[in-house]
Parts: structure tokens; sequence; C-alpha cells
């Protein structure tokens, strides 16, 4: 005997800890559901709310109940980085009477910069709650001014879930539309993070001891408190990488190891010699006396868009200069 389905799964988790805004916003969502829902044979009242992400991984390993409609909280995060077991539904884009449906929230205001399934149904909770449009659901939860505001679009939503479960062989009417309103904010760019690591280093790249983080995921910190995507990308990678770099800001991370090993070597100096337009570059010079000869090579090559880090405080305060320089050189000149 199959399991009975249930109304819907609230999809979030993104963090390590329990957002008490989504519990709120869940909880809120859950009740108003379940006063609309109808008692029906294979359909069992209630949903489903991972409150974080390690509850959400440990439970995907197991087959949990079916249910109707998903709803996720889209936050920058969200789509760039989306959960594995919803990433395939963001490119849904035809059979959309197959269950289960997806009806997004905004969360907070950001728009993707591909198209992803729901994006004009999300924004269209808000056709007559401007705040929403404006600021996003984040803040309507979190301040008691927006009180009407959010049983407004909790009301609606709640609707429309109970609508779609209980009918599922009908289009819901939020399925069907196509075109974002006038207003919807522009797509915010790519921001790639290139890395020329010493030859033979992973990912954990550490040059700065005793530091714990790696100089990656600092610089992917730094990006992120700016409000920008970072999306890390291998110097090595070849044409391809390159190519994408050249219409996006970016920085290039920089060990001169590369520059003193002989099969790197010609590559980084190409690759400094033509620079894209609109990237910076973080020598990672360290302290080491030996990379002095090629981190000052480095710095020649790349002239006034390179700076250099010898100390864990100094690469985290060059780092976040690169990057807002990048990005304002980028916005400042990019023809779009």
């Amino acid at each position: 005997m199959s399991r009975p389905d249930l109304y819907f799964a609230l999809i979030h988790a993104r963090q390590s800890f329990p957002n008490e805004w989504v519990g709120r916003f869940y909880r809120r969502l859950d009740e108003e559901v379940r006063s609309r829902a109808t008692p029906l044979p294979g359909l069992r009242t209630g949903s489903i709310h991972y409150a974080t992400e390690r509850e959400a991984q440990a439970a995907s390993g197991e087959r949990g109940p079916d249910v109707r409609v998903l709803v996720p909280l889209y936050t920058r995060e969200f789509l760039h980085d989306p959960p594995t077991d919803f990433a395939p539904y963001l490119n849904r884009r035809s059979d959309v009477t197959d269950l289960p449906f997806v009806h997004p929230v905004m969360w907070d205001v950001y728009i993707p910069p591909r198209e992803v399934c729901g994006i004009a149904q999300a924004v269209s909770l808000g056709n007559a709650v401007r705040e929403y449009r404006d600021c996003g659901m984040a803040t309507i939860c979190r301040h008691n001014a927006y009180s009407s505001e959010l049983r407004q679009i909790v009301e609606l939503l709640a609707d429309r879930i109970v609508r779609a479960a209980e009918h599922p062989g009908h289009v819901p009417e939020w399925m069907l539309v196509a075109s974002h309103p006038v207003g919807t904010p522009l797509p915010e760019a790519r921001f790639f993070i290139s890395v020329a690591r010493p030859p033979g280093s992973d990912t954990e790249w550490t040059p700065f001891d005793p530091d714990r983080l790696s100089v990656i995921e600092r610089a992917v910190q730094a990006a992120r408190r700016l409000a920008l995507l970072p999306e890390v990308i291998d110097a090595f990678d070849g044409p391809a990488a390159d190519h994408e770099t050249r219409d996006s800001a970016g920085i290039l991370l920089l060990a001169p190891e590369t520059l003193a090993d002989a099969t790197t070597r010609p590559i980084v100096e190409k690759l400094l010699k033509r620079l894209p337009q609109w990237t910076t570059v973080v020598v990672v010079a360290g302290r080491d006396q030996h990379l002095r000869e090629p981190a000052a090579r480095a710095m020649q090559l790349a002239g006034s868009s390179a700076q250099a880090a010898r100390t864990a405080p100094e690469f985290a305060r060059t780092v976040e200069e690169a990057i807002q320089r990048a990005r304002r050189n980028f916005l400042r000149g990019h023809p779009s």
C-alpha cells in the first residue's frame, strides 16, 4: 500500500541551524492549509519542513511521504547552490501537471541570472503587496508593521496549495503565469573567483598558517558579504572558463609557485598578459623568501590590477578590496 500524500513541503534548509522566521512562516502556512483542507482518500492533511540542511540530508536516504506541492523559499544561496534533491525542479519546463507542483516564495528580492522554475508564480504572490516585491518575504515576516500583508500572502499561498493538492489533474492558474511584472529587479551577474593554486595543492590551499580556512573559502565569504554570487573556477581549465570570465567581474587568486614551476609558468604568464577586462589579481605571496622573485614577476605582469598579500589579515583586507574594485569596474564599464 502506498503512503498517503501530504499537501506540501516547505524547502529552505540552507543553514546549519534553524531560521526562526522560516519556522514561523511554515507554521502559519501549515495552519492556513489545514484550515482549508478537505479530507480525501489518499491525501493526508499535513506537510513537511526540515529546519536545517543537516536534517534534510539525514532524511534524504529514507523515502518519506509524497507531497503534492513543493514550496521552496528562493534566496540567492538557494538558487545558486540548490539542495541536491531539489536541483532538478529548477529546470522544469514541460509536463507541468506532473506532481509535485512547484510554487516558490521570494524569500529575498533576488532574481536569478538564469531562468528557473516558478519565478513568475513566486512574484505573483505579491501583485497586491508592493512590500513583498520590493523587500521579499523575509522582511515582511520580521516586521510587525506588515502583519496584514503577511496574512494576505499566506492566505493566498494556502489557497493555491490546497487547490493544487486536491485537484492534481488540473493545471493551477498560477502555473500558467508567464511574464514578470514591471519593476522586477534586474538579475545579478555572476562573480568569478579564478584560482591558480600551487602545483600539487588542492582546494584546501591554506598558505597562511595557522589559519584554518583556505584562501578560496575566505574569498568566497568575502564575495557573499558583498551580496555577490561567487563561482570558483580553476584558472588552468582552459578556453571555456576564460571565455566566460570575459563578460563577468572576477578576481584571480595567484600562487607565486605557479611562476616558479616550469610546467605552469607559461600558462600563468599568458593568463596575466591577457586578463579579462574586469578581473583583479591577488598574489598570495606569503613570507617564503624563495617566492619573492616570482611574486614580483606576477605583480609586474598583472600591472595595476594586482595586489599582494603576505599574511592572513592582509589577505582578508586585500581580497575584499579586490572584489569591490572588480565589481565597481564592471558596473562602470559593462555595455549592458
